[in-house]
């Protein structure tokens, strides 16, 4: 009961300081996913990097901070949208191999994937938020909270439907990563998203260019990928031998342990949203 209550507080405070970060300014929601960034970035290091190396885990905040930079300052309008100015990451990437020069180690490329593959799995996803969120200096965060939403009402239904119907454990869905999810959890999950779709477009639907049959794809494109970034980040623990991320949450692990589903799935929502070839944010514009 004690931990149920610490779990239930800790997810309500940690819920107010992230929607009032991406509601109220946009300074707060680049100040939210710059922590965020940073804090899944010391969790991801510390499970599969020493603690010795040290310049290679800044080299590799240094990475992942400007990249956030380059996309949040060209979604306010201050850097060209056609600009060459991602050329600036190659000197940092650089410093990574020439590091890796000097520390004489017997994996020296097992240590650079270590440092890259952190910023492509946790700053990349969270930077290209941006171009659901900024656009020449306006800023709307519906689209962004709505793939939230759906990752939520995706995890409730899958809590709740396996509870109810997978607790048996007949139809596991990937026992060998994560032996208590069920594919009873995985349709309940889906089936949430898809009403939680069906209420936001009820809602916000008919500010944006897509119609009602986009909002059902997207719930079910985060729903999907979503799923994966949860079995990814669970295939990532067990490697290293650990069973929470972090310690961030009481109750809940770490900053990678909530955010393990966006991962994967606002990278996903977002392709879909280009290959429909509609600029959501600009059309709000006029």
């Amino acid at each position: 009961m004690r931990n149920l209550v610490i779990r239930t507080v800790s997810g309500i405070i940690f819920l107010c300081i992230l929607l009032s970060g991406i509601i109220f300014h946009p300074f707060g929601y680049g100040f939210i996913l710059l922590l965020i960034i940073i804090a899944g970035l010391h969790e991801f290091y510390g499970m599969l990097l020493p603690k010795s190396f040290c310049l290679r885990k800044i080299l590799g905040y240094t990475i992942a901070i400007t990249l956030f930079a380059l996309f949040y300052l060209r979604g306010f309008g201050l850097l060209p949208v056609s600009g060459n100015y991602f050329w600036i990451l190659v000197v940092p990437v650089a410093g990574v191999f020439v590091a890796e020069l000097y520390s004489q180690s017997q994996t020296p490329f097992s240590n650079i994937s270590g440092v890259l593959a952190g910023v492509i799995y946790i700053a990349l996803p969270f930077s290209l938020t941006t171009e659901l969120t900024l656009y020449e200096g306006n800023y709307d965060y519906r689209i962004f909270l709505a793939l939230f939403i759906f990752l939520w009402s995706n995890d409730v239904g899958a809590y709740c439907f396996g509870m109810m119907f997978g607790r048996k454990g007949k139809h596991k869905l990937f026992e060998r990563i994560s032996p208590k999810k069920s594919w009873e959890g995985f349709c309940g999950g889906l089936i949430a998203s898809l009403i939680a779709a069906f209420v936001l477009f009820s809602v916000w639907g008919e500010r944006y260019a897509f119609d009602e049959i986009h909002w059902f794809v997207l719930a079910v494109i985060v729903s999907l990928s979503g799923t994966f970034g949860d079995l990814a980040e669970s295939m990532l623990k067990r490697s290293a031998g650990v069973k929470d991320s972090g310690k961030i949450m009481p109750g809940h692990g770490g900053i990678l342990d909530r955010f393990d589903s966006a991962l994967f799935a606002f990278p996903c929502a977002l392709a879909y949203i280009y290959l429909l070839n509609i600029n959501i944010l600009s059309e709000l514009l006029n």
